[in-house]
């Protein structure tokens, strides 16, 4: 086995491996405990790097939201989000779930650029063309729908929403069993998978159509890889009609939007279990 030479250095230059943005992340932490904001002893990058050794790709932290929404967090933001709100054996149970650990932020921009991080918003930063992907595998467009010429542009969901900041656990993919189901089905299969896997069943909910769209971008921008290629992830939020937002198919033509009836069955329109 090939000797790693750079091993040499760690001892030594501790930091000269590690990204510009996992640096500005930890002078923002010392900024915050110089300030007061985060009491002395608590090792937040410590506790990111656990969770990054657990999930791997899967763990979507700082860096993934700086590289695809270009939001660097301010030292009161990390303070609010250095506490993982869950365990070592929620996340290695994740892992072998199939589930990624994402990391939400409800803004886009700094200072007088900065304004909610809506699916509206989301358009708007990528309307000019995927700047996410691998530069030999883009896709014609990041979103299916341009602003103006969609169902949804004075919707609510997609003007006013945002995640809201904090983690999440969330399955990459859709549960196979949801496939074809109306959406009170699925809720019954959202409920037997939580119970199957011993997670409290009021913990394990539907994402928002925001978090959908954002979870998936925020994934592509990080891995170059498409979740929700060929599925549709159905959201517990009604469009102005009544019907059930969903958001996915995410190909070369972008990220699609739609929304259906809730005893509708279709065989790409599932559910991914998020906590």
């Amino acid at each position: 086995m090939p000797f790693e030479a750079y091993k040499i250095y760690e001892e030594y230059e501790p930091d000269k491996y590690k990204t510009s943005t996992q640096k500005k992340v930890e002078q923002a932490l010392d900024t915050a405990k110089k300030e007061g904001l985060v009491p002395e002893g608590k090792e937040v990058n410590i506790e990111f790097q656990e969770a990054e050794e657990i999930l791997g790709k899967d763990f979507l932290g700082p860096e993934a939201v700086q590289a695809t929404f270009n939001v660097e967090l301010t030292p009161e933001e990390l303070q609010e989000i250095e506490n993982i709100p869950f365990t070592r054996e929620d996340l290695e149970q994740a892992k072998q779930l199939g589930m990624m650990l994402v990391l939400r932020v409800p803004r886009l921009g700094e200072g007088k650029t900065e304004r909610p991080l809506t699916m509206d918003s989301a358009r708007e930063l990528f309307a000019g063309g995927d700047t996410l992907g691998d530069p030999k595998k883009k896709k014609q467009k990041v979103f299916y729908g341009k602003k103006g010429e969609s169902w949804y542009d004075n919707e609510g969901f997609a003007t006013q929403e945002t995640p809201k900041l904090g983690w999440g656990l969330v399955m990459k993919s859709v549960l196979p069993d949801s496939l074809d189901k109306n959406w009170d089905q699925q809720e019954d299969i959202l409920k037997k998978w939580a119970k199957d896997n011993n997670i409290d069943p009021t913990l394990v909910k539907r994402r928002t159509p925001v978090e959908i769209a954002y979870d998936t971008l925020i994934y592509y921008g990080a891995n170059k890889e498409s979740l929700l290629e060929g599925k549709y992830d159905w959201s517990g939020v009604q469009s102005s009609d009544g019907n059930f937002v969903n958001v996915g198919a995410f190909v070369s033509d972008g990220l699609s939007v739609n929304n259906d009836t809730r005893d509708n069955t279709l065989s790409h329109l599932g559910v991914c279990p998020s906590r």
